[in-house]
């Protein structure tokens, strides 16, 4: 709600990301993977459609809300999904994942399967000055747990998540920096929020 509604800079990630897609893909379906808390897919259907917008997340319990709050069709990400959805959807959204994964590239090679040929995979990562920086409140909570864990396992930057793209085989189109508090900012700044890389599959 903060970053959405109050200070905006993940809403103008999310209208960055719709507006890409919209001026690159003409027809076929669209999938938000690792959906959370839908709104990326609320976003997507405002624009495309209900009919044309999936999402998906490893937690059942999103998926279960998720289907009770919107009218779209969302998927549960287990055994046999990437299998059951291969070559299927013509623009993948990322957002806000690799960061939290162990195995970025093999994730990054899981969700290229998904894509159509010449697919668009947007996906993007927080911009931190400190691993864990873009994540206070979830650090916060976790330290009064009394048990720290960092919730992000790595830092990104753009070169970093260029090699992790390459790696796994997809072709970069182009990038865009979200700036915490300038919509129309886009340079390499300390006080940007996050980095959009477009991508397709070759």
């Amino acid at each position: 709600m903060f970053g959405r509604k109050i200070m905006r800079y993940k809403q103008w990630e999310m209208d960055q990301i719709t507006d890409f897609i919209h001026s690159n893909v003409n027809d076929g379906h669209i999938l938000d993977m690792c959906c959370s808390t839908g709104h990326m897919v609320e976003e997507l259907s405002l624009r495309f459609g209900n009919q044309r917008v999936h999402g998906a997340d490893i937690h059942l319990d999103s998926v279960v809300r998720n289907r009770t709050l919107f009218q779209n069709k969302f998927h549960h990400i287990s055994n046999g999904f990437y299998k059951e959805n291969k070559g299927r959807f013509c623009a993948v959204t990322l957002m806000h994942v690799l960061e939290h994964v162990d195995h970025p590239i093999a994730l990054l090679k899981d969700v290229k399967s998904l894509l159509t040929d010449n697919g668009i995979l947007a996906l993007s990562v927080p911009l931190e000055r400190i691993r864990g920086d873009a994540a206070i409140f979830e650090n916060i909570l976790n330290w009064g747990r009394g048990k720290y864990i960092n919730v992000h396992v790595r830092k990104y930057g753009y070169n970093r998540l260029c090699d992790d793209v390459k790696n796994a085989g997809l072709k970069i189109i182009s990038h865009r920096y979200i700036h915490g508090f300038l919509p129309s900012a886009n340079q390499k700044r300390f006080a940007n929020y996050s980095l959009i890389l477009y991508t397709k599959k070759p």
